[in-house]
């Protein structure tokens, strides 16, 4: 018989302790709601042990449901194994160790389970703990004949009365429950309160945040029998003197006098907390069917429904795997990747639907979940493709969301230079010639509409040989200048196209004052953006921090030392256009830069600059390093200052 890979049991304390800090706060919440769901239950209920409050002022956290309940011997399993638990094992199913790897470091003094099914109607009760030599175990009882001989030492027993830890167990079970498991978080010690959750110094949960996390980890609460599954987690406060009414909740009296309120708050997950005024579409993003749903909230509707209590006050983007939400961001640089400007992401929500890799289709691309549940990653290992994503979002950008953006933009005090357009152009033509950017081609399917501009690019058509005795010059077959119509973006345009990387095409710059977040920066490049200026439409934007020190002073030299005569918007304006076409031409030889061989290998290799390489030339640091210490800059200013505001003062 072979012998088969097993973990001996002094390693399962250490492998329990590395799951639980992949894990992340709440995990233990998850994973009991989870196993609730799958026992088919259709009430959930994070509550409060009371039989302890009122005895000893022991505040303990339960878990229960109505399901089917666990028998004495899955109960065994279920607690004793880890990598198993009595449900299948998959890359797309369970892996048997979630709930244990969870809740039981933070609870060494122990859980109890306590489970009723159709076989075992008066329960089945187990105590999982930490013994002296770090191992987990179950705790063991006597069993005793009728005549009260001791027999033998069981660790599977009926719900008894415990008057050392306050309570009788079997009075546990609320009156909605025939079957189902009650699980009851027992801490570090005998008289540890969890009602908040784990209290370790680097997580420190609060039932708030409990709440929270429970509404915006499951997308949609599922139905069981035509209803939403009821998911309620019991707070509790004190009870003040001067409240002048009762509450309905339930008020407990605790041994030193205190009166607390146990109050019940319901779990809707978070589809529920979009507002149904919401506009919406869906946009395939992907060859593997990834999907991502879009809602956008108009105003003056509250981007979110509901309280804080409840819920985040910010929408988010996440990505739904088998119901519930991984990967939930709310900052700037995930919308920018999908075009959604910081003028419309605190009103647009983001769920994206890639497919679940399974065992059963192992060709397929599709996302799994680590072991801990915490995070995904795509087939083979490598991280969730959020540029692809992004991209062909941007490229497919819904007009209801550009709308939004451009009204957004419109009410925008800030002034934009009507003549960008004309100055950028002058530059690029210095440019192009070595340097390539994005241009909008004609393409029949392609999903920007613009007007030619009389210029024409791809690859050049082939002319028919000469015909004989012609005037013609010696010469090769000839060619033309390319297909494609070069096309000025506009949303009234006559034809269609798509963007490619051609000689041409530069994006805008726009002054504006950074948020603190982004404060240390003196730029910003985002490529999934557009500008229209003049009915110019320019694909991606670099920002440029006005607030930041180092232009201030720059600005601050040339109004008052410089020129201090003129007027002082004026010289700024200047400084400020030469400024932002500087960083227009780095972000267009950057791009330029992709594919360019540097160099080769001790094997003859060749090295080549990619797309991550200029990806980091153009990031907030790599960006406001260029934009420092330009002497050519200072010269151009000085040039075209001269023309516009006379000599300069120090001269």
């Amino acid at each position: 018989m072979p012998r088969y890979v097993h973990v001996p049991t002094e390693a399962t304390p250490h492998l329990i302790r590395q799951a639980y800090e992949a894990g992340g706060p709440y995990q233990w919440a998850r994973e009991a709601w989870k196993n609730s769901e799958e026992s088919g239950a259709s009430i959930i209920h994070f509550g409060i042990e009371e039989q302890a409050a009122e005895r000893q002022g022991v505040l303990r956290r339960t878990i229960m449901d109505n399901g089917t309940g666990m028998r004495p011997e899955d109960l065994k399993v279920f607690l004793t194994t880890f990598g198993g638990g009595g449900k299948p094992i998959g890359v797309d199913g369970n892996f048997g160790q979630g709930f244990k790897s969870s809740v039981l470091p933070w609870n060494s003094y122990g859980v109890v389970v306590i489970s009723y099914t159709t076989e075992a109607p008066d329960g089945a009760m187990l105590w999982i703990y930490r013994d002296n030599d770090g191992n987990y175990a179950l705790r063991e009882w006597s069993a005793e004949d009728e005549n009260g001989e001791f027999v033998s030492l069981t660790d599977v027993v009926r719900p008894f009365m415990d008057d050392e830890h306050g309570c009788d167990w079997s009075r546990v079970r609320p009156s909605w429950m025939t079957t189902g498991t009650i699980m009851v978080l027992l801490g570090a010690e005998p008289d540890s309160d969890t009602w908040m959750g784990d209290q370790e110094p680097s997580r420190k949960e609060t039932v708030d945040d409990l709440i929270r996390y429970l509404n915006s980890r499951l997308i949609e609460v599922p139905k069981r029998d035509g209803a939403a599954i009821e998911t309620t987690v019991v707070d509790l406060y004190a009870k003040r003197n001067s409240d002048r009414r009762d509450t309905r909740d339930k008020t407990v009296a605790l041994p030193d006098g205190r009166a607390m309120v146990w109050r019940p708050r319901r779990v809707y997950g978070l589809r529920h907390y979009i507002p149904d005024t919401a506009v919406t579409g869906t946009i395939t993003v992907d060859e593997h069917g990834t999907e991502v749903d879009w809602f956008y909230v108009p105003e003056p509707e509250n981007p979110v429904s509901g309280t804080s209590d409840y819920i985040a006050q910010r929408p988010t983007v996440v990505v739904d795997y088998q119901g519930e939400a991984y990967h939930a961001d709310r900052s700037k640089s995930r919308y920018r990747l999908f075009g959604i400007t910081d003028e419309i992401m605190g009103r647009t929500w983001l769920i994206v639907r890639p497919p679940v890799y399974s065992d059963s289709r192992p060709t397929q691309w599709g996302v799994i979940t680590q072991a801990s549940r915490h995070m995904l990653f795509g087939k083979g290992g490598l991280e969730l493709p959020w540029e692809v994503w992004g991209d062909a979002f941007f490229d497919n950008f819904p007009e209801e969301l550009a709308k939004a953006r451009e009204a957004a933009r419109a009410r925008d005090t800030t002034q934009t230079d009507a003549s960008m357009a004309k100055n950028l152009a002058r530059i690029l033509d210095r440019l192009n010639p070595r340097f390539k950017a994005s241009r909008v081609l004609s393409s029949a399917l392609g999903k920007v509409l613009g007007n030619p501009s009389g210029s024409f690019a791809g690859s050049p058509g082939v002319r028919g040989p000469r015909p004989a005795g012609g005037n013609g010059r010696p010469g090769g077959t000839g060619g033309t200048s390319g297909p494609r119509h070069v096309l000025v973006p506009t949303a009234a345009g006559s034809m269609q196209g798509s963007p490619s990387r051609v000689r041409g095409g530069y994006p805008a710059f726009i002054w504006k004052r950074f948020d603190p977040d982004e404060s240390k920066h003196l730029g910003q490049y985002v490529p999934n953006d557009v500008y229209t200026v003049d009915e110019t439409v320019y694909r991606g934007v670099v920002y440029l921090n006005s607030a930041h020190p180092v232009f201030v002073q720059e600005f601050n030299h040339w109004a008052d030392q410089i020129w201090p005569k003129a007027d002082p918007t004026k010289v700024q304006e200047l400084v400020q256009r030469v400024y932002g076409e500087e960083a227009v031409a780095h972000v267009v030889h950057a791009q330029r830069l992709n594919g360019t061989l540097v160099g080769k290998t001790e094997n003859a290799e060749p090295i080549r600059i990619g797309e991550e390489d200029v990806r980091q030339l153009l990031e907030p640091t790599a960006l406001s390093a260029a934009l420092l210490g330009l002497v050519n800059v200072e010269q151009r200013i000085l040039t075209q200052g001269g023309g516009l505001f006379g000599r300069r003062a120090d001269s």
